[in-house]
Formats: structure tokens, sequence, C-alpha cells
């Protein structure tokens, strides 16, 4: 009987300890599209003389095992922030270098306090916050003055020191003031800290077999959010390559994966460059990802786990090109300095997705005439900081 290749699912959990395969549950299953297993074989040409013209055929030496599939970026949901590691994709996102952090408390503890010093682009936070330089940064955070709902209320820092003195990433019409409030928070933050980031197992069913992965490394991920218009839709992803080891596996049908409801599209949100609200058909993260599996004798394949080996960050952005009194990206470029790069999108709390990006240097554009109007795609180059992506899950109440 032929397979279905509708009847797939993925099963993804942390591996704590190298070469030891974790145990799954039903709440690890996460719905994912695209899935595209590869096994290839590792091959050495047999150049032995034969006596004859004909040749030896190459010789199996091994098999690499890769996936590809995508995951579409739909927030955690529910009433609170999650569990730590709940959060099915955010497991992704740590095997790429990234670290989940939880805000389970509102800043302050106490409940929203005044600004103070106020611009157009920051202020001072008040006795709640705590003097720590960089602790906010990246995350979200709620302006009574902004909007009347939780969603209108939300912006996001850009940087934070240990006066309490935070920078947006947004420019607002006038000097900021009123209460703030720092919203709990599922967030993922691109961190330079030393260690290997997190290793992952899969269970992969399809056509009535499951496969069981094992020492799995992500070598590639990439975020690209599409703008839903008037004239097409589409889903903001995650397009994730991982590799790894086949470590078992067994004829058994695919199970069940729950409806978890709808993924916000991009659209009645907010995008801004460089201090100014922009708009456009895509922005894309590709984290730029590479990774190496260093030869062992010791392990059966010769070869450790692919470690991530090194990554540089950029955002692409295909925005409407405006004019140079309204923004000159060729001399941003000219002068490289940092710029931010915010992104938001979704309804209500537990469905709100954050992308954050607090600094990034201008690579020059080219006009592109092809259309009606006319575009560009501008490069973020992002340097090696901590922070330097942000992913925010923001959870709370309008502030009244």
């Amino acid at each position: 009987m032929a397979e279905r290749s509708n009847e797939t699912a993925l099963a993804i959990a942390l591996q704590p300890t190298p070469d030891v395969f974790p145990s799954f549950t039903a709440d690890d299953r996460m719905p994912i599209s695209a899935l595209r297993p590869t096994v290839e074989g590792v091959t050495i040409q047999n150049d032995e003389y034969t006596g004859s013209v004909i040749k030896n055929a190459e010789t199996i030496a091994g098999k690499r095992a890769s996936m590809t599939f995508n995951v579409k970026i739909r927030p955690p949901g529910g009433s609170d922030v999650p569990l730590a590691n709940a959060y099915l994709p955010g497991r992704l996102l740590q095997a790429a270098k990234f670290t989940e952090v939880r805000t389970a408390a509102e800043v302050p503890v106490g409940g929203a306090e005044a600004l103070s010093a106020g611009t157009t682009t920051g202020a001072t936070l008040g006795t709640g916050a705590a003097a720590t330089a960089g602790l906010y940064k990246g995350m979200a955070i709620q302006l009574k003055a902004r909007g009347a709902s939780f969603r209108d209320q939300l912006s996001a820092i850009r940087s934070y020191d240990a006066a309490k003195v935070m920078e947006l990433v947004e420019t607002l019409s006038g000097a900021l003031s009123g209460d703030y409030l720092i919203p709990k928070q599922l967030s993922y933050m691109r961190s330079t800290a030393a260690g290997e980031p997190a290793r992952l197992a899969f269970q992969t069913w399809f056509g009535g077999d499951r496969w069981d992965w094992i020492n799995c490394g992500i070598t590639s991920l990439v975020m690209p959010v599409p703008v839903s218009t008037k004239q097409q839709a589409q889903y903001p992803e995650w397009q994730v390559t991982i590799e790894g080891d086949i470590y078992a596996s067994a004829t058994e049908a695919s199970p069940a994966i729950p409806a978890l409801g709808a993924i916000p599209l991009f659209k009645d949100g907010r995008q801004w460059l460089a201090h100014k609200a922009v708009g456009g058909s895509q922005f894309s993260i590709d984290l730029g990802i590479e990774s190496e599996a260093p030869p062992n004798p010791n392990q059966p394949s010769g070869s450790e786990a692919p470690v991530l080996a090194g990554s540089t960050a950029r955002v692409s952005i295909n925005k409407q090109r405006y004019k140079k009194s309204v923004q000159d990206i060729m001399a941003l470029a000219d002068a490289q300095a940092n710029h931010p790069f915010f992104a938001q999108w979704g309804l209500a709390s537990g469905n709100i997705v954050q992308v954050v990006v607090p600094d990034g240097r201008f690579n020059y554009p080219s006009p592109d005439l092809g259309g009606l109007t006319v575009t560009e795609t501008v490069d973020l180059m992002i340097d090696a900081v901590d922070r330097s992506v942000c992913i925010n899950f923001p959870y709370g109440a309008a502030l009244t």
C-alpha cells in the first residue's frame, strides 16, 4: 500500500546528554510543514586495479542524515508565560544559540509606575526597575500613553543603562510621559556567551514509519516574515535545517497533532527601521549558521555530532523606497553607525510577536523599478553583541 505524505508528524526534545536518546511524550509533538528528510551515502572511490577496463564501484562508508522543515510562528498562547522549555519552537531557538528568558512577574512587581525625563525616543524608569545595565535590553515595554489596548501600548527597549535610562526602538510624536510596565513575557535572546548551545533529539513519522534522531544540531535557521496584503496572505515562519544521526527506526503510525489555533499574520502591526515606520513586502532574518562535525574515531560514524562553529546574522528588509528627505539609506550606510529594527504583529496577550534588533549597520541598497512602485532591499549587518536579535511574546492587560 502506498505511503501517504500527509501522515507526517514530528516531536522535538532537548538532549541533555550526548549519545543518550531522551524520552518523549505527547507534549513534545509540534506542528510543522514541508518536512524533507535526506539520507546521503558517504562514498570512497575504489581505485584498485581490476586487470580490466571495468572499475569497482564506490565503497559505501557510512551515511549522513539531515532534514529541513518549516515551523509557523505561532506564539505560545494561554493566559500566562509558559514553563521553562515548554514552548516547543523555543527549543529550536535554543539550539541556534538563543537563551530562553522567562519574565514571569511584571516590573515593577507592584504595578505600573511613572516615567521621568521623557524624550521622543526614551525615558528614565522608576524606582521599581533594577539599576543593572543591559537587563531589559531587547524586551517588550508597555507605555500607557501609547494607546488604549494592550497591543497598542507595547513597544520595545533598544538599550538600558545603570542609571535606568532606556531608549526605545521607535520615535514618538512627543516627549514620553505617564506610566510604564515591563510586562510578563517569554523572550529568546541571541547569546554570545561561551559554551555549546542546546542539542536536540527528534522523532519523525511519515507514511507509517518512525525515525528517531539523536545528537542533532541546527545547521541553518532563517526567519522570513512576509506582509499579508489585500492581494495575498502568507504565514511568518522559521525555516530550519538540522543534521544528526538516525538512532533507530520502527513501523509506527503517525500520531495526531492537535490544532493549536490561529497563526497571526504580519499586518495591522508595526515595522520600524532606524527609528522610522517603514512599509514593505517582507523582512527576513538569517542567522548565517556554520556547523561542522569534528572527526572522532571513537564514534560509530567516525564523527561527533555537528557543533555550531560560527554564526553571522543579518536582517534583509524588502521595503518601499522613500525620498532622501524622509529616509536617506545611502547616507546611513556611508556613516556605518548602528540603528534599530523592530517589528510587531498579533492581536492580544499571548498572541503577539515582537522581533527586536537593537543595533545593525546598513549595507547599500539599489532601487528596484521593476514594479509600479519603487522598492529596495536593505541589509542590516549585525555585529557579535549580546541580545543582538530578540524575539518576545508579551502577556498582560491594558494599563488604565
